[in-house]
């Protein structure tokens, strides 16, 4: 994978950090991208202790204009792979579920997603295997109580998927929506202390199966990419 580029969003920690790491040690150069940049910045340190290259560049997923700075900064070169993992979610019942929380989800989950991939397609444009991987979620395939907001958005991020991955077929652009089960994360301990974490999958193995999904040759895709525990 010598000279591919790959660009992750949320990748300061959980899901983001794990597939940053893989890439790298693939040899894949990363630019990490996320909201805090101290924690960017210690991933980076990570990688460069293993011999891999990365570069920060913090930016909201929420913020066209830190979209486009990105896209500037890159404009001179290319892309091979947008890997969207910056999310966040939110365990609460509908009647508790204000509007300002489904705005916040809408953005992160589903606008960012959108608003990278836009920005950053001519660059994607410029590779002869280029692949979006978008992380969704299990409850865009499977429904759960406590989760209506976030599983609307993540089902939006699924049909996102499917569309932009019918309208990118003629630029030779894989899309594809991998959807973990609960992940062993930061996100998934704060919103549920005490959870048993040998049901919940490692961001590791989730970095893996995106490493498959952007090896594949020219020209193969898969669609709906379901990674849950075996229990």
């Amino acid at each position: 994978m010598a000279d591919k580029i790959a660009v992750i969003t949320g990748a300061g920690s959980g899901m983001g950090r794990a597939i940053a790491h893989k890439l790298a040690g693939e040899g894949v150069y990363v630019i990490l991208a996320g909201r805090t940049q101290s924690k960017l910045e210690t991933v980076a340190q990570e990688i460069a202790a293993q011999a891999g290259s990365a570069l920060v560049h913090p930016l909201d997923v929420t913020q066209d204009d830190q979209i486009q700075a990105l896209f500037n900064r890159l404009a001179n070169g290319h892309i091979d792979m947008l890997i969207n993992c910056a999310g966040d979610w939110l365990i609460q019942s509908i009647d508790d579920t204000s509007a300002e929380a489904i705005d916040h989800l809408y953005a992160v989950n589903l606008k960012g997603p959108y608003l990278m991939t836009k920005a950053l397609l001519p660059l994607l444009r410029k590779s002869n295997n280029a692949s979006v991987i978008n992380i969704g979620s299990v409850t865009s395939m499977q429904s759960h109580p406590q989760v209506t907001a976030y599983t609307a958005m993540k089902t939006g991020l699924r049909g996102l998927s499917g569309s932009m991955a019918e309208e990118l077929k003629p630029d030779k652009i894989r899309v594809v929506l991998l959807a973990p089960g609960p992940a062993d994360t930061p996100m998934r301990a704060a919103a549920s202390p005490g959870v048993d974490r040998s049901t919940l999958v490692p961001p590791e193995a989730i970095a893996d199966m995106v490493w498959t999904l952007v090896s594949l040759p020219q020209g193969i895709t898969i669609s709906d990419f379901l990674i849950t525990r075996i229990h």
